[in-house]
């Protein structure tokens, strides 16, 4: 009586050996897609000069200090039709201000805005948010004799 058993069909007729090469196939086959997407598609730099602002850096912190010296304070507001800049500067009052919005992944949302005086303190500019989240906003004067830095989560009404 003979007890083993021989298959009479190839290897390549089986199933399993099949079904042991294609896992390792498809993860080879997923990654292609993965690295075609990913040339597809780049990620923005927020500043592609990032090594000249990184110099810069000692420049503003000094614009900022001088800021805090001449007591300038800044609230900052946005409605679904304008931004507006409500500054408490009992030395100096510029007769426009020069607000940058930073998006702090999106380049594309960037917006650098002239807001004009309507009133003692009070700047504004019609604006419309492009995108409601966190937001890096920089405040200076036309001379730019001092800049208000501050990071704040904009969202509209």
């Amino acid at each position: 009586m003979n007890t083993l058993r021989e298959d009479s069909l190839p290897w390549y007729k089986q199933f399993w050996p099949w079904f042991l090469i294609l896992l390792p196939l498809s993860v080879v086959v997923a990654s292609i897609i993965t690295f075609l997407i990913a040339q597809g598609n780049p990620p923005s730099l927020v500043q592609s000069d990032y090594y000249k602002e990184g110099l810069a850096i000692n420049a503003s912190k000094q614009l900022e200090e001088k800021a805090l010296r001449l007591g300038v304070s800044a609230v900052v507001s946005v409605n679904s039709t304008a931004l507006t800049v409500h500054l408490n500067a009992p030395k100096v009052q510029p007769s426009h201000l020069i607000v940058a919005l930073r998006h702090p992944t999106l380049e594309q949302y960037d917006q650098t805005l002239n807001l004009v005086k309507i009133a003692n303190g009070i700047y504004q500019t019609p604006f419309k948010l492009p995108k409601q989240g966190k937001w890096y906003i920089y405040i200076t004067p036309p001379n730019n004799h001092w800049k208000i830095s501050r990071t704040s989560t904009l969202t509209t009404p």
